[in-house]
């Protein structure tokens, strides 16, 4: 009974920790615009979808289709690292 209360226990926590590996993965939050597809009837407006990394890339996926493209609601940059300077100044060499 305790072996296999071991077992279960580890296959969890197995499951839990491969779960946190795949939410690392790009979601519509990183994506800086929108499709808004066309309605199907009655003008009711259609479902928005937000994998586009570009306008440009929105409105080339749209042409054809009729669809509006739009900047994502739900877009959060992710903040510029400031370039590293090194933590030591090079010598100077006084001229001869």
């Amino acid at each position: 009974m305790t072996r296999e209360l071991i077992i279960v226990l580890f296959v969890v926590a197995a499951a839990l920790l491969g779960e946190t590996q795949i939410s690392n993965a790009q979601s519509s939050y990183s994506y800086a615009w929108c499709a808004i597809l066309p309605g199907a009837g009655s003008g009711s407006g259609g479902a928005m979808s937000c994998y586009y990394t570009s306008w440009e890339q929105c409105k080339a996926t749209m042409s054809g289709i009729g669809g509006l493209c739009v900047e994502s609601p739900y877009y959060h940059p992710q903040p510029t690292q400031l370039p590293h300077l090194p933590l030591v100044k090079p010598r100077h060499r006084r001229p001869a």
